[in-house]
């Protein structure tokens, strides 16, 4: 298995030509000819599946160059194989070169460029600052990072996996329950909310997606800005465990009370 990952990442620097495999390698500039012709390319020419480069050649011209076979694979051989003229003649050994990105091959190994190539990077998540910031409190971040990719098991969510629950949010007894109720649709969770961005006389969104990229660009002040993101994971962690006390528990507290807490 780590045989056919590395694969793709190895590149044979043409000399002797006496250690190349003439199918396997990637010797040209497409890749493995096998990859290229199919198992059926080994049997039309005749050269076995162990062939060198070299065994390819007659002298200064490729062996296949003299055939007459209007085969299409013969053809496509034809296209795909260098000019013997530009091969120059080496009695230093094919080198196996190691090339993980668009930069020329190296015959030396980087680890983190291999990591890079086999896990190429994502998208970037344009929120991901409001959600992993320095000095977080983590279960908070977590919380957060729960909803942003909407995966709380709000009612909405609970009733399209056919449970049968109420459908009503059990905070406001009002609208449905769903992500963007809750977070801050809800009359219930916005007072929360809303009561510390009036004190920074912020106006904030009311969606929780819109939220998360307006807390990047709400204010200059660094300080005020980690509050802010701090009191917005917070206000979602109070919520969302209000939201759960109310059902499981039989407890009802008002927004003032979350907010004094």
């Amino acid at each position: 298995k780590a045989r056919m990952c590395a694969r793709p990442f190895l590149v044979c620097d043409i000399g002797s030509r006496i250690t190349a495999k003439f199918w396997h390698d990637n010797w040209t500039d497409y890749g493995p000819l096998i990859d290229l012709v199919g198992p059926l390319g080994r049997r039309i020419t005749g050269l076995p599946t162990n062939a060198v480069v070299r065994d390819a050649l007659r002298g200064r011209v490729w062996w296949i160059s003299s055939s007459r076979s209007r085969n299409p694979v013969i053809s496509l051989l034809r296209n795909l194989l260098p000019s013997p003229e530009n091969m120059v003649d080496c009695e230093q050994d094919d080198t196996y070169l190691w090339k993980p990105d668009h930069n020329a091959p190296s015959n030396r190994f980087s680890t983190a460029k291999t990591w890079l190539a086999l896990n190429p990077l994502g998208p970037t998540i344009p929120w991901h600052k409001s959600v992993w910031f320095k000095d977080r409190i983590p279960k908070h971040a977590f919380i957060c990072w729960v909803v942003a990719w909407n995966r709380l098991p709000t009612r909405d969510r609970l009733r399209s996996w056919n449970l049968p629950v109420p459908s009503v949010c059990v905070l406001c007894s009002s609208h449905d329950e769903s992500r963007d109720h809750l977070f801050f649709s809800c009359a219930f969770s916005s007072g929360i909310w809303r009561y510390y961005t009036h004190l920074a006389n912020l106006s904030p969104p009311t969606q929780f997606m819109d939220c998360l990229i307006w807390l990047q660009t709400a204010t200059r002040d660094r300080n005020v800005s980690f509050i802010l993101n701090l009191i917005f994971q917070a206000s979602i962690y109070a919520i969302w465990k209000e939201r759960n006390s109310r059902i499981h528990s039989d407890t009802n507290r008002s927004f003032q009370s979350i907010i004094r807490e």
